[in-house]
């Protein structure tokens, strides 16, 4: 029976381990995300990889398929633990997969916020306060939001992981 493992790749070698690993007949899953990069005053928005020099990789836990692994250019690792390598849960890669935008093939934030929301800090120093959703900050995942203190709105930065919709 068909397990995911995690391997590690040399730094910057994932295409060429993917390249490699299903020129072996190997089903390999590696998300993406966007990005936006600034250069020469232009936004570009580009692919970047989810987990940099990681890949995930369908195989049965056979020593052979993990000796194709093993020795095929651009990866450095199976990741083990006592000697063994760990199987990864299949729902992780279904959930990662579920959340992956299918016309760009990136994963996508799982809850868009649009201005004007009402929402509530989860976590951190302003937990339960509730307050209203202002912009996205920037691509990395931080939002700009209005907490009512003190009789002032605060503007507030943090990241959206941090926040639910009240």
């Amino acid at each position: 029976m068909k397990q995911w493992f995690v391997i590690q790749t040399n730094p910057k070698e994932e295409k060429l381990a993917c390249l490699v690993l299903s020129q072996q007949g190997i089903h390999i899953y590696q998300p993406f995300m966007e990005k936006y990069v600034f250069h020469a005053r232009r936004k570009t928005l580009k692919k970047y990889p989810l987990f940099p020099n990681y890949l995930f990789v369908n195989i049965s836990p056979t020593e052979e398929d993990f000796h194709k692994i093993r020795w095929s250019r651009g990866v450095r690792r199976i990741l083990i633990d006592n000697h063994q390598p760990i199987p990864i849960e299949d729902e992780f890669i279904t959930g990662l997969s579920s959340l992956e935008d299918k016309q760009s093939g990136t994963i996508k934030k799982p809850v868009e916020f649009v201005p004007g929301d009402v929402i509530r800090v989860k976590s951190g120093p302003l937990k339960d306060l509730c307050g209203v959703f202002e912009a996205w900050g920037s691509d990395e995942g931080r939002v700009r939001i209005l907490i009512e203190m003190v009789n002032n709105r605060a503007k507030v930065v943090m990241h959206s992981s941090l926040i639910e919709k009240a």
